[in-house]
């Protein structure tokens, strides 16, 4: 059964992808990617990023994710997208490897 995830969208990162050619619906099916990998995490002014490498099946293209989880009222994790771009070429061959 596949994990369903939910997103912390607001002014502050909805539509920030566009400059790098990503839209936030690629962004939440590449963090939903069965395939998806946590290959990184820092923290970050006392908040984990973690960079996920993901596939949008709908549009092709394979994504790096950084992001970091924050707690939504009811305390349901949410994920919340920092930045997304297309993988290079390294990330892909990391990606596609078993």
């Amino acid at each position: 059964m596949e994990a369903t995830y939910l997103f912390d969208w607001d002014d502050g990162n909805i539509d920030k992808n566009l400059r790098h050619g990503v839209q936030d619906w690629e962004i939440e099916e590449a963090c939903q990617d069965p395939r998806s990998r946590i290959v990184g995490y820092r923290l970050v002014k006392g908040e984990w990023r973690y960079v996920l490498l993901g596939h949008s099946a709908t549009s092709g293209k394979y994504l790096r994710v950084v992001y970091t989880l924050r707690t939504a009222p009811d305390g349901e994790s949410l994920i919340r997208p920092i930045s997304a771009v297309e993988m290079s070429a390294a990330q892909r061959r990391r990606y596609l490897r078993k």
